[in-house]
């Protein structure tokens, strides 16, 4: 009986371990591309079933009610799928998020200090190499492996031919920078000086849309944790302005698309002539008319893509309509309604609300800045009319369900009201 509970103990140290090793690393999976996240993903699932007996869920915790009652309702749109082969394997992974949410609030719970200080130290470092080869190719044309972006404006990184180097950022620019301020090694000003570099950054990559979240998360982020004054932050944002219209002189591309896009919003303020000549605005569109079509159940998650290229959702009104046909409408909310209709949305939306609500709760109490970085980053993910990455995706849900893991880990005892 000693030598079995001996050796339970060791794999239990051994699975403590394993577990720490894949969140160190985790990170990088993202830059090796989906095959590795998946891989990442699924070798959790390992660890978890063979460490089952030491795994304790809480089913009282009102975060672990809420997720099963997502993946409850996504079984729910999965008997309407009109494909169900593409949506079971999508269905399928909220279990292996299930599993991240629950290692991730367990580990926060038993060693909270190991997690910020060792797991977010190196995924910090991680960020900072992508940070760099980010700068390098905005001035050499090439990153420091010798690829390059084949879009004009636009920055790829490690991430080649994929213009995703934007969604990365978003996510681990705060938590490299709630870092800086958990070590209590940099000055105000150095602090500030960083976020002047990641704004510049943000925006010479490329990608609009996540260039407006970051902004809006920085900015939030900032006035909550740093609490500069009116002058400082007013100082940030002047040199910020400064250093890309400097920038962008010398290399006109990175302006050009901002100005093509803003000029038709602001200076022309026409929001639905931009739309309605732009291929986000087609695909918006095509979604749209799916729901009106499957408006209480969708067409299932993933099925989109074999959907919207019939004839039925083509409009004459929308300049790009022909290339309305894409692997989901790049919009979460447009997804969310075409694929799992009123039924999906209301139950999405009335989960992410209460998840963050408790979030909120929970981080009033204990002022985490971790914390409140995911919370800001799953909250403009949701952020109406922008392009946004799919939420079943690999890549771009990935991210955002790594957001949501952390926001809610945070979670000890706070309960729902």
């Amino acid at each position: 009986m000693l030598k079995k509970n001996s050796v339970l103990n060791k794999f239990k140290f051994n699975y403590n371990n394993l577990f720490l090793f894949f969140l160190i690393f985790f990170p990088l999976s993202f830059i090796a591309g989906n095959l590795f996240i998946n891989i990442s993903l699924l070798l959790l699932f390992v660890l978890f079933i063979f460490n089952f007996r030491n795994n304790k869920i809480n089913f009282k915790d009102p975060i672990i009610l809420l997720f099963l009652f997502l993946i409850l309702t996504l079984f729910v749109n999965l008997i309407f799928s009109i494909n169900q082969e593409n949506s079971i394997p999508r269905v399928l992974k909220f279990f292996l998020y299930f599993i991240l949410i629950i290692e991730l609030k367990k580990l926060i719970i038993e060693n909270q200090n190991l997690f910020e200080k060792k797991i977010l130290k190196y995924w910090s470092w991680i960020f900072l190499i992508v940070l760099l080869d980010v700068i390098f190719e905005i001035y050499f044309g090439k990153n420091t492996l010798g690829f390059k972006s084949y879009y004009p404006g636009r920055i790829a990184s490690f991430f080649d031919d994929e213009l995703v180097v934007g969604s990365f950022f978003l996510t681990f620019s705060l938590i490299s920078l709630s870092f800086m301020l958990q070590s209590k090694d940099y000055s105000k000003l150095l602090i500030l000086l960083y976020i002047i570099i990641l704004i510049t950054l943000s925006f010479l990559i490329g990608e609009r849309s996540n260039f407006i979240k970051f902004f809006i998360s920085i900015l939030i982020f900032t006035l909550i944790v740093i609490k500069p004054k009116v002058k400082e932050l007013f100082a940030v944002i002047f040199i910020s302005i400064i250093i890309l219209f400097t920038l962008t002189q010398y290399k006109s591309s990175y302006l050009s698309r901002y100005y093509q896009a803003l000029s038709q919003i602001f200076i022309e303020k026409n929001l639905n002539k931009y739309l309605k000549n732009s291929q986000y605005g087609a695909h918006y569109n095509g979604a749209y008319q799916i729901f009106k079509s499957y408006p209480l159940f969708g067409v299932g998650i993933k099925n989109f893509r074999n959907e919207v290229f019939k004839e039925k959702y083509k409009s004459e009104d929308y300049s790009l309509t022909n290339q309305r046909w894409a692997t989901h409408p790049h919009q979460v909310h447009y997804e969310l309604l075409s694929e799992t209709g009123l039924f999906g949305y209301i139950s999405f939306m009335l989960f992410i609300i209460l998840s963050i609500f408790i979030s909120l709760k929970n981080y009033l109490l204990h002022k985490n800045n971790f914390q409140l970085s995911a919370i800001i980053i799953v909250s403009v993910s949701m952020i109406p009319l922008l392009p946004s990455g799919s939420i079943y995706s690999t890549f771009a849900g990935g991210l955002f369900w790594l957001n949501y893991a952390i926001m809610v880990a945070y979670n000890k005892k706070t309960k729902l009201i």
